[in-house]
């Protein structure tokens, strides 16, 4: 019996101790994402312009792209729209 009560406060105080040494949250500040720039050059226009981004956002913007672009050729080719409203 003494054994089992020996090992319930030993468990207790495991408990306690733990709960005590958690890690304490820091106020760090978020990491801020590295931004991309791209110079661009506007159709019909001489002059570059800066556009900066994330890598996700480039990701995003680079993905859309590709989209749109799909979406004509598929246009082009068939005659019809890719969205399959007719017109």
């Amino acid at each position: 019996m003494r054994k089992v009560l020996m090992l319930a406060a030993l468990c207790a105080v495991s408990g306690a101790l733990h709960a005590q040494t958690a890690p304490v949250p820091t106020s760090q500040k978020p990491v801020k994402e590295k931004k991309l720039c791209r110079r661009e050059e506007a159709t019909g226009s001489i002059m570059t312009t800066s556009v900066c981004h994330t890598k996700d956002e480039w990701t995003q913007i680079d993905a859309a792209n590709a989209r749109a672009v799909d979406q004509f050729n598929t246009l082009r080719r068939t005659g019809h729209s890719a969205g399959g409203s007719g017109n």
